[in-house]
């Protein structure tokens, strides 16, 4: 049971830091709301989507190889950790290089910003980076507080920058970079990291750099891939609405995004649990287990999201953002399947089959591609947050059905079904405002709530069928 007990400790800690840094940020959403132009939004928006599409291209993604290398071969840890900051390092001068690339119009006049946003650029890659060691050296309380302290940090800039001084986007990269850097600078400093990291030898760290690269080359192409399938509307958006269209959508999508702060949470000590016990015995049941309760606590957020929707967005859109509410129900079902895929993703990364992950995104990259172009023309921004769900739903199906052969996750799929149903029937009675919505979802909010006890009851039997095998073979 200690596989259990680490992986609540880590949730602990890992709640305690999106508590301090996703819920901030989603509570600064009113001042960006208020204070910034649809525009000026959309452009925020943008450098941070950019920033998610070109770090794993230019750093090779070796941040996730870091992480992962260290957990399996912690003797030589200061030559990962070496290798990693040499490779990020070399991956920021790339960007610096290429930075008139921003000036296209498809980048809704990011270019404007070009040295702040790179800026940003290097001080978010190093923080993901050393956040990445101290998961990977078991350091996550002090990974916490430097979360914590980098979104305080940023918060209190952001109100300065923004709402005081009235700087706009310029302000919003200000505050940015002062908070990932503060908590950088405490990162390294309290887990004396800096003792870690040497000059690169060639002659040893070659060979580890090849097979550290094995590894994190063909999370390149799925971490791109995965951000077309999370991002890659908001191109089609701006090209075929305007970048005011794609701050809407941006800031609709800020409330859905609870569950990915949610989920988030779970999987960034799941996924610590995964690398850990992937080469032990019962991986298959334990596996089965958490997915059942991740899978039922994500239905349910997901659902008590839909009840709520229009109270949160009166309270946290201001303006002409509040337009775009009904906009939330297809989103929340979209980032439900989006959780569920990345769950089974770490079947891949723990086995370090990363190939496959790649052919499962690149799947969900065609869908949403297709699908955005064929939906906006006809329904605006509705289209583009269904082919969001529709992306999401092909990537979760493909991953759940190629994770067969490495790890058999056992699901109680009638009640999965059932689930499912009712969270797309909230989400056509809450998107079409039809008469007595709110009743009508709390009905379903209800029969979720149901569902989720049924599974809760599933995986308790498992528990205790698994508790007293144990005890019987110890009385032998």
């Amino acid at each position: 049971m200690s596989k259990y007990k680490n992986l609540i400790l880590n949730t602990g800690l890992f709640g305690l830091n999106m508590v301090a840094t996703k819920l901030i940020a989603f509570l600064l959403v009113p001042v960006y709301t208020y204070y910034l132009s649809t525009s000026e939004f959309g452009v925020t928006d943008m450098a941070v989507t950019v920033v998610g599409l070109i770090t794993p291209v230019v750093t090779l993604s070796i941040a996730d190889a870091v992480v992962r290398f260290i957990i399996d071969d912690m003797d030589r840890a200061d030559r990962y950790i070496t290798i990693g900051f040499w490779m990020t390092l070399i991956g920021c001068l790339v960007m610096t290089a290429i930075l008139p690339v921003l000036d296209l119009s498809i980048f809704g006049g990011l270019g404007q910003y070009k040295p702040l946003y790179a800026m940003y650029f290097a001080f978010s890659c190093f923080f993901a980076l050393f956040s990445n060691i101290a998961r990977g050296l078991n350091l996550i309380i002090q990974m916490t507080w430097a979360s914590i302290l980098s979104s305080l940090v940023s918060a209190a800039a952001t109100w300065l920058f923004i709402a005081r001084w009235s700087m706009g986007a310029t302000g919003f990269f200000y505050a940015l970079c002062i908070g990932n850097g503060v908590g950088l600078v405490f990162l390294i400093g309290v887990g004396r990291m800096h003792r870690n990291i040497h000059l690169p030898r060639a002659s040893k760290d070659i060979s580890l750099l090849r097979t550290m690269l094995a590894y994190s080359l063909p999370m390149i192409p799925n971490t791109i891939f995965w951000w077309i399938g999370n991002s890659v509307n908001r191109f089609f958006i701006t090209g075929m609405i305007g970048i005011g269209a794609s701050g809407m959508f941006a800031a609709a999508s800020k409330i859905p995004n609870l569950l990915n702060m949610v989920s988030s949470v779970f999987m960034q000590a799941w996924n610590l649990s995964a690398f850990q016990e992937f080469r032990k015995k019962d991986v298959s049941g334990f596996f089965s287990n958490v997915f059942t309760l991740f899978r039922a606590g994500g239905a349910l957020v997901a659902s008590l999201i839909m009840l709520i929707a229009y109270p949160i967005a009166v309270l946290l859109l201001q303006k002409d953002f509040l337009d775009a509410w009904t906009l939330i129900p297809v989103l929340v079902v979209a980032f439900f399947f989006n959780i569920l895929a990345g769950f089974y993703g770490s079947v891949f990364t723990s086995s370090m089959k990363t190939k496959q992950l790649l052919v499962t995104t690149a799947l969900a990259a065609a869908t949403i591609m297709i699908a955005s172009w064929l939906l906006i023309p006809y329904f605006g921004l509705y289209g583009a947050a269904i082919a969001m769900m529709l992306s999401n739903a092909v990537m979760f199906v493909s991953r759940a059905v190629s994770s067969r052969t490495i790890i058999p996750i056992q699901v109680n799929w009638p009640v999965f079904i059932i689930e499912i149903i009712v969270l797309m029937v909230q989400m056509l009675v809450v998107m079409g405002e039809v008469p007595l919505y709110m009743v009508w979802s709390g009905v379903c909010f209800a029969l979720m709530v149901m569902m989720v006890a049924v599974d809760m009851r599933h995986v308790a039997r498992r528990m205790l069928s698994m508790l007293r095998g144990r005890a019987l073979r110890n009385m032998q």
